[in-house]
């Protein structure tokens, strides 16, 4: 029993981080060899026009104190790459208590809106902004997001099909002295997953600082929603339409200053996606076919990696009692362990450095995502968010 436990909980973690994107780059290649066979027997591949022009879009921006953000990141909107006549900015204030909201009003004159109300939630703001939209499109972004000057006309370009719902763009972290932040092995996956998805019409979740909606789409956010992103792209699924990445459509964030504020970030958004697969657990139903499949996969089973880990190890203290291999594989987690213990204390060795970097950032994920789980579990989880402090840029 002890043996079937350990390699369930290792089966669980391979799965989610090798053989599902494995499935997919599988799965993608025969697609484009089908296609092309097909194609050599004479079958027509060509696409069916584009829906000629560009829709209206309606960028909405929930903010809480956001004052020395908030004037730049309207500049940055109002500087796209887009026509000004299809362009409306609304910036909806969670009763913001230092200069955010007089700071919007000041481009009133330019077009832009606030709407202020008393303090609800991202996912209140939201709804309200919904509201008083009048774009064909949402474009959803984060005060501390900036758009390359482009990003709202590449984001909108998949919309052009009927069957196309949410687009999310690609987000690039940058440290709090604007130098880009080195993609870690995770994010790549992240990117990767995105990317294969996207080509099945079914991401898993958008990147909350840039992702477009059809409106009629996006009704009313639940109360207490964490994660507007994951939410919209899970009922644009379950609508029947498609979730598609778009990886030139580029915004740039700055990231947490520390590990501390990454780690109660990671926390809470852990505990909003527990509570919106618990409210969307019908997509789960094999009916919904390979959409199923890579919920279960991409987030389900990765969720449950922390428990897996514990199962794996405890189960792994057992079995190592009279086996050389079960030794081998104990010492070899508990290795992994110190390595990522050591990193997180600052101390590892310069040989190991980028392997101890791995593991602490491995670690660090999953015991938030384990907390999460446990403040999901508790109801512990507030819908109120309290923004980061964040160092000003170097000039």
């Amino acid at each position: 029993m002890l043996a079937i436990l350990f390699w369930l909980a290792v089966g669980a973690i391979l799965h989610t981080y090798v053989l599902y994107p494995l499935v997919l780059i599988v799965l993608d290649a025969v697609g484009q060899a089908r296609g092309a066979w097909q194609y050599l027997g004479g079958d027509e591949r060509r696409r069916p026009p584009a829906q000629i022009g560009l829709p209206s879009v309606s960028v909405l921006i929930a903010a809480y104190n956001e004052a020395d953000c908030i004037g730049p990141r309207i500049e940055n909107l109002l500087a796209q790459d887009y026509p000004a006549d299809k362009l409306e900015i609304l910036v909806g204030s969670d009763a913001s208590t230092d200069e955010t909201d007089a700071i919007v009003q000041r481009y009133a004159g330019r077009g832009v809106k606030l709407s202020r109300a008393e303090r609800c939630g991202k996912a209140g703001v939201l709804s309200r902004l919904v509201g008083i939209a009048h774009g064909e499109v949402l474009v959803m972004t984060d005060a501390n997001t900036e758009f390359e000057r482009d990003a709202i006309r590449r984001l909108v370009q998949p919309l052009r099909e009927d069957a196309v719902g949410l687009v999310c763009g690609r987000l690039r972290l940058h440290s709090p002295l604007g130098a880009p932040v080195a993609e870690t092995a995770y994010w790549k996956l992240e990117s990767l997953l995105k990317l294969y998805e996207s080509r099945r019409g079914c991401v898993m979740g958008a990147n909350g600082g840039i992702y477009a909606v059809r409106r009629h789409l996006f009704p009313p956010l639940p109360g207490g929603t964490v994660v507007d992103d994951f939410v919209a792209a899970l009922r644009v699924l379950e609508a029947g339409s498609e979730v598609r990445y778009e990886p030139e459509a580029v915004a740039h964030e700055e990231a947490a200053p520390d590990h501390g504020g990454e780690y109660r970030r990671r926390v809470r958004i852990a505990a909003g996606c527990f509570r919106a697969l618990s409210q969307h657990r019908d997509l789960l139903s094999p009916r919904h076919g390979f959409t199923a499949f890579a919920l279960w996969s991409h987030k389900v089973l990765r969720w449950f990696v922390p428990h897996a880990m514990v199962v794996a190890l405890v189960a792994n203290l057992f079995l190592a009692h009279g086996s050389r291999f079960y030794s081998i594989v104990l010492l070899g987690q508990c290795g992994a362990y110190a390595l990522a213990a050591v990193a997180l204390l600052g101390m590892s060795p310069r040989r190991l450095r980028a392997v101890a970097d791995a593991a602490a950032h491995f670690v660090e994920m999953n015991a938030a995502l384990l907390v999460g789980f446990v403040k999901y579990s508790r109801g512990a989880q507030g819908q109120t968010w309290t923004r980061t402090d964040r160092t000003a840029r170097a000039a």
